[in-house]
């Protein structure tokens, strides 16, 4: 298997390719950065321009480049994220309808997240549910669109939709792990909206078996089969990393955020996993407290495998 990943470098990226590496696939990363080593990857390929980079050859690509979502969301900060996801993919899937049948690859996996779910209080989110409103909503629909587009070049598309990441090596836990330790830990708002959040190990392993299952195809909820509260979420994450998190973000204050940020903080999405567990995928960290156990366990303690 010969498998292509953009956003290589990156928190999800680097464990993709640690199980990837485990099945002793053959692993093309692409980068802005060609240059740099790359661990796990046997040839690093430019993506300084996507509809110009060599995409020929692979058996499945999987896609995971973006500007990230933290930062203040300025004008210039939105448009950002929309074109890196949109136009990115919309670039990359004319570059694979550009190449010969025969070098295209099988699949294409890229990323998506829970925010298309919009604010959905305490229903229950299936991979079929209705799409929400909401920047990251409209984000994710336009993204999702632009990487089924790939069908038409007769490439099986998949849409996996992560929730909150979870792991040691960077993302969210990274950063909450700062504001803990200087005694900002807190409950958002009324701390009833709930969070979908998965283990980075998981997280990989789902990308993966998208790639491995031929008939797992569209829009596919990559989360945990057990969601948290905001309020659950920081209890276990202050007791996991002997903290203590007493203070409240008023809601107003996060509603007040510029242009819309506050929903990252706000929505509240219960996410089932169905087709996941439709196909007999099993979770190594089902439960918040094994997945942030593991992240706050000593290197080499309490890790589960990649396969």
């Amino acid at each position: 298997m010969k498998v292509g990943v953009t956003g290589a470098s990156g928190f999800l990226g680097r464990a993709i390719l640690a199980g990837a590496r485990k099945r002793k696939w053959e692993i093309i990363a692409f980068s802005r950065n060609p240059d740099a080593p790359l661990l796990h990857a046997d040839e690093v390929r430019p993506l300084n321009n996507p509809k110009e980079a060599d995409l020929a050859g692979l058996d499945a690509l999987i896609h995971l480049a973006g500007e990230p979502l933290m930062g203040l969301w300025t004008e210039k900060k939105r448009d950002r994220i929309l074109e890196s996801r949109v136009n990115l993919t919309q670039d990359l899937v004319a570059n694979l309808g550009r190449l010969p049948e025969k070098a295209r690859p099988k699949a294409l996996v890229s990323a998506s997240a829970v925010g298309i779910y919009g604010d959905r209080g305490d229903d229950l989110m299936d991979d079929e549910s209705d799409i929400g409103f909401g920047f990251l909503a409209n984000l994710c629909r336009q993204w999702e669109s632009a990487t089924m587009g790939a069908e038409q070049w007769g490439i099986r598309s998949i849409c996996p939709r992560l929730g909150l990441v979870l792991g040691r090596d960077g993302g969210l836990v990274q950063k909450l792990e700062i504001l803990f330790r200087m005694r900002l830990g807190a409950r958002l708002g009324s701390g009833k909206q709930w969070m979908s959040w998965i283990h980075v190990h998981d997280a990989a392993r789902v990308f993966l078996f998208c790639i491995e299952h031929s008939l797992v195809h569209g829009p596919v909820n990559c989360v945990a089969p057990h969601s948290a509260t905001n309020a659950e979420f920081t209890q276990v994450f202050a007791r996991m990393n002997h903290r203590r998190a007493p203070l409240v973000v008023p809601r107003f204050l996060l509603r007040a955020l510029p242009r819309g940020m506050g929903e990252m903080f706000l929505f509240s999405q219960k996410v089932d996993p169905a087709i996941m567990k439709a196909y007999g995928f099993t979770w190594e960290y089902e439960t918040l407290e094994a997945a942030l156990q593991e992240v706050f366990s000593e290197p080499g303690e309490n890790q589960g495998g990649q396969g």
